[in-house]
């Protein structure tokens, strides 16, 4: 609902509240106008747990004659990220397309979440250092044809969870990410973007200063006067 509709629908409530309820049901609280934002009570719904999620979406397989095991459920449960909504839409997709005999790799495919051996695969080669092994695996992300702002959301998740990363090198990452990703918003080259996501997840990860980066095997150092690499 846009702006203007949202200020229409606002005579509409001043001049019938006494008679009507309004309810609004929405993803994003914050593109709710002011004006009515302000004369409703807001109702804030957690995520559904994996259990509540899991015995409805066995309840749906069950009455629709589907047949899910346990490594697809969780799986459904983990993309959808508490959303019920959301994975009964992915169940559906892939019931049409695979049949009734769904398993996790058929949920990831209708999901357009990336596979977690493509993510660990960027990830490690930012961790090596090498350079040439991140562009190489930036390439293939790309040659997939995989969404690069659902890689850096799944990238984010790795990093938050990583035990052996400081919090100082977890804020560095996560800046670029946000960078990133308000670039990819605004039209950005999507190979460009992951590349120097990448290579930024690389200073970070061996303390290199932020304005000085390796490129290559021929070890050359951009961004500083001077610099020695042994």
């Amino acid at each position: 609902m846009t702006q203007d509709a949202q200020n229409a629908l606002r005579r509409t409530m001043e001049t019938y509240s006494k008679v009507t309820r309004f309810f609004f049901i929405c993803n994003y609280i914050s593109r709710i106008i002011e004006p009515l934002a302000s004369r409703c009570a807001k109702f804030r719904f957690k995520p559904l747990t994996e259990e509540i999620m899991g015995s409805r979406i066995l309840h749906i397989c069950k009455e629709e004659g589907l047949n899910l095991d346990s490594e697809a459920l969780s799986t459904l449960s983990s993309i959808s990220q508490g959303d019920l909504r959301r994975a009964i839409t992915y169940l559906q997709s892939a019931a049409r397309l695979f049949g009734s005999s769904i398993s996790a790799k058929d949920l990831i495919s209708v999901s357009g979440v990336i596979p977690n051996v493509v993510v660990q695969a960027i990830f490690s080669a930012c961790r090596s250092g090498n350079f040439d092994l991140a562009n190489k695996e930036v390439n293939n992300v790309i040659a997939e044809g995989y969404p690069v702002s659902q890689m850096l959301s799944q990238l984010y998740d790795i990093v938050v969870d990583a035990d052996d990363i400081s919090d100082e090198q977890k804020a560095r990452i996560c800046k670029k990410f946000a960078e990133a990703d308000k670039c990819l918003v605004d039209g950005a080259d999507e190979y460009l973007q992951l590349l120097n996501v990448a290579s930024s997840t690389m200073q970070a990860l061996s303390n290199m200063p932020q304005d000085m980066i390796i490129f290559g095997q021929n070890k050359k150092c951009y961004g500083l006067p001077s610099c020695t690499l042994f």
